[in-house]
């Protein structure tokens, strides 16, 4: 049949193809696809993603309703399929296209499932048969619905007109109602996992190229015009910012001190030995250097070198928690003002002084040319387009393993990047060599670098097992960065450990020691309930300026301002008792002359540590006592953190720390120690989560292209400790009103059925408003013996409650166990 192409749309506004006055969506997205990456295969997924919007159904349903068959996805996948699959001919373009013959049953199964899904997420290719009735990847209610349409609607589809655009390849149109194809796309689209040689490889060039048809078609879809080639243009910009900034902030620094003089030398050492690791091709660099050594602006000058080197690359900072995230944004921002813009920190707390700015224009003066600014300032976030980025491990590894649409969006633009990872150890110990093995694979595929930071010593060897060493063939242990020599420098012996963990303390002889003491303390504890309980039996005994209380049971704001009221006081000299969970582990940069710490793994002790004599001021050195914590029935307080699969790590701690005393340039030996023991004693790449429950075998998953199940791969296990429940804590209830005023316009706008410009306008303005109160935001775990804290209201914002004042205080926080607490 001859149908003119150029009537047929692609959305309301768009043609499907190319007509000699404007381009054509598809042309678009094959020429953002080739801008995100050179992979061929990504590039043939591109042309034929949208090719079923042929169906007149479907542009029956762009400008109105259509009760018959109108999808387009599975129909694009399915002409794909047979172009190449029942013409035996035609199997020669494809090879023309790609370049090379090696093409393999699996290759079609992953072309065919990502423009099946394009709209959706990636499935699990080796799924489990919960029916009895066999299982398949691709859903067979959708394909026999595409069957059913294509049966009486063949002769008015101009399927092979449309490929011809693209191909010189036979017909194949008709091929696609014969039953013998019918019945093979049916019965042998299996992915064969014995056929899968280099599973890694797979599973990278599959999720990176449906990510990058994601993000080449959502950008064509919105019409943001030239986004991609923007972002790429405003990496060069940055990188073009990047060393006069920092050699300008780096010349303004005090050299006076010796310490500062070290971190000279050790940050030089560092570049001196990344030059010669780029010479030898290494991707992946490790930075072990003790807390105190200036690691930022080390991580910093580190990517700066990469650049001068290799060209033009997105930074992508990654941190643990969000607190740390904050700290590292102010100092981005201080060191880099001259373009201060290209910087966004990504987080559930950030905030877009672009985006608020634009949201009060649209408020005043709703246009549809502002609506596209701000949804195309809201889609820069969405898909980390800045050229630096500072985030949390939770949003950097969970999108590395990904398989949702929205997550993915992001991955195209981890490619041509240099990810600077900080404090490793945080991640789960069964994981982070995993994690590491994963990353060297990625960054030498797709182009990117990172740096891995620590103040500990994770072992990043490979396990001598076949299976792991055949599955990271190429695997390049990171090159490092820095000699241990420097951890026995004496400005790094700032501390000495007494060791009393072969000692059962109770909460009441803690309290004697700390009153025994005429210095300052920190006292790090396990659970916020301890620190709560050693909180109240000090409360006798100091008044609120000598005594202060941390945990997550404080809203962040309450957080910070404690910290610098106890920085304060250190400052002037003045006595401070702080009590804190674990929090004040990482990225805090506190200095105690005195540290008491509940036994806990070695890697939490040494970043505990890090807060003692931080600054190598004292005169002698700071005085870390570490114990074991006990409750009145003689247990451990420790194991109730440490449970599960994770005692292993507790037991490796006792049978490490041997002697009664250590001084801090000693320690380097334990942590190797440790961290052997987790690499040749433990299971490797193994993860088990509760919430939802999932058990991970990482190699195996990946090996049969479990793409659902990896996906449901979460960092932080929610149902761990308890009920989650949030609430907002504020003196005035102004920011909730308008929170719940928001909800029920929003309500109503939907009821309506108004533009849904104005809705997602809405929605976002909801977003901006949860933003803004996050800071006096708290999420809680409830267990059994908690009370539920007293409400302002019984009205939520789906699940986020105000809380009444009497349940909160700044000096304890929440109040779950009944007591008065007046704010």
């Amino acid at each position: 049949m001859v149908v003119d192409l150029s009537n047929i749309k692609s959305h309301p506004d768009r043609n499907l193809i190319s007509s000699t006055s404007e381009q054509g969506h598809t042309e678009s997205v094959v020429d953002n696809v080739k801008t995100l990456t050179s992979s061929k295969w990504a590039e043939l997924i591109a042309i034929f993603h949208d090719l079923g919007k042929v169906n007149p159904n479907f542009q029956e349903k762009l400008f109105g309703e259509c009760e018959e068959y109108s999808n387009h996805a599975y129909l694009s996948a399915y002409a794909f399929y047979c172009a190449f699959c029942s013409v035996g001919k035609n199997l020669q373009a494809l090879t023309k296209h790609l370049g090379h013959s090696n093409i393999s049953s699996n290759d079609i199964i992953a072309s065919v499932v990502s423009i099946a899904k394009h709209h959706g997420n990636l499935p699990d290719f080796s799924p489990e048969d919960k029916t009895g009735g066999g299982a398949s990847i691709l859903s067979q209610q959708e394909i026999k619905k595409m069957y059913e349409f294509l049966q009486s609607n063949m002769k008015n589809l101009p399927i092979d007109e449309f490929a011809k655009n693209y191909f010189e390849i036979e017909p194949f149109q008709e091929k696609m109602i014969e039953e013998k194809v019918r019945k093979k796309f049916c019965e042998e689209f299996k992915f064969c996992v014995k056929h899968n040689n280099c599973p890694l490889d797979f599973f990278l060039h599959l999720q990176f190229s449906f990510a990058c048809l994601l993000l080449a078609d959502k950008t064509d879809a919105a019409q943001y015009d030239k986004f991609i080639s923007t972002s790429k243009s405003n990496v060069e910009k940055f990188c073009g910012h990047f060393s006069k900034d920092l050699s300008d902030y780096l010349a303004k620094l005090n050299q006076e001190t010796e310490l500062n003089r070290l971190r000279t030398e050790i940050r030089e050492t560092a570049l001196a030995n990344i030059i010669a690791g780029l010479n030898q091709g290494q991707r992946v660099f490790e930075l072990t250097s003790s807390t105190g050594s200036g690691k930022t602006l080390m991580l910093l000058a580190l990517a700066l070198e990469i650049i001068k080197r290799e060209g033009a690359f997105r930074i992508i900072y990654a941190l643990p928690f969000l607190s740390i995230t904050e700290q590292v944004e102010v100092e981005v921002q201080r060191i880099f003002k001259s373009c201060s813009q290209l910087i966004q920190r990504i987080d559930s707390k950030s905030q877009d002084t672009r985006y608020e700015t634009l949201q009060e224009e649209l408020d005043k003066n709703p246009s549809k040319e502002k609506y596209k600014e701000i949804e195309q300032v809201e889609f820069q976030e969405k898909t980390f387009s800045y050229p630096f980025i500072i985030t949390t491990f939770v949003r950097f590894f969970e999108t590395l393993l990904s398989n949702t649409n929205s997550e993915l969006l992001k991955l195209p633009n981890f490619s041509n990047s240099i990810f600077l990872i900080d404090e490793i150890q945080a991640l789960p110990p069964r994981l982070y060599g995993f994690f590491i093995a994963y990353l060297n694979a990625f960054c030498s595929k797709f182009n990117s670098y990172a740096i891995i930071s620590t103040a500990t010593q994770p072992n990043f060897t490979l396990p001598e097992k076949p299976s792991v060493k055949s599955f990271f063939p190429q695997y390049i242990k990171p090159h490092s960065l820095l000699p241990l020599s420097f951890f026995k420098h004496h400005l790094f012996s700032r501390y000495s450990i007494d060791n009393r963990t072969s000692e059962s303390w109770s909460m009441e002889f803690l309290k004697e020691q700390i009153l025994h003491e005429n210095q300052s303390v920190l006292v790090v504890l396990n659970t916020i309930d301890d620190t709560k309980e050693l909180y109240r039996l000090l409360s006798d005994d100091f008044d609120k300026h000598e005594l202060l209380l941390l945990n997550t049971h404080l809203t962040p704001r309450h957080r910070r301002l404690k910290i610098y009221l106890a920085k304060r006081r250190l400052r002037e000299g003045k006595k401070i008792i702080l009590i804190s969970t674990q929090l004040i582990e990482a990225g805090v940069d506190i200095d105690f002359p005195v540290l008491y710490r509940d036994l806990a793994t070695i890697s939490s002790i040494i970043q505990s540590a890090g807060r003692c004599n931080r600054n190598g001021t004292l005169n002698q050195n700071g005085k870390v006592v570490l114990f074991n914590l006990c409750s009145k029935n003689g247990q451990s307080r420790a194991e109730l953190i440490y449970r599960g699969r994770d005692k292993e790590f507790l037991k490796f701690t006792k049978t490490i720390l041997t002697e009664d005393f250590y001084q801090e340039n000693e320690l380097i030996d334990v942590q190797k120690d440790f961290f052997d023991k987790i690499l040749f004693k433990l299971d490797w790449g193994i993860h088990s989560q509760e919430n939802p429950a999932v058990e991970f075998d990482f190699l195996n998953d990946i090996k049969d292209c479990q793409f659902d199940k990896i996906g449901k791969f979460q960092l932080i296990d929610k149902q761990f400790y308890g009920e989650e429940k949030t609430y907002y804590i504020g003196k005035k209830g102004n920011e909730f009103d308008n929170l719940l005023f928001f909800k029920k316009e929003l309500t109503m706008l939907l009821k309506n059925e108004v533009d849904p410009d104005i809705i997602r306008h809405h929605k976002r303005k909801i977003e901006t408003q949860l933003r803004k109160m996050s800071q006096d935001i708290i999420q809680v775990r409830l267990k059994k013996n908690h009370h539920q804290p007293i409400l302002a209201n019984n009205e939520d914002y789906y699940g986020l409650f105000s809380l009444n004042p009497q349940s909160y205080s700044f000096a304890r926080g929440i109040d779950l166990k009944g007591e008065e607490c007046l704010i």
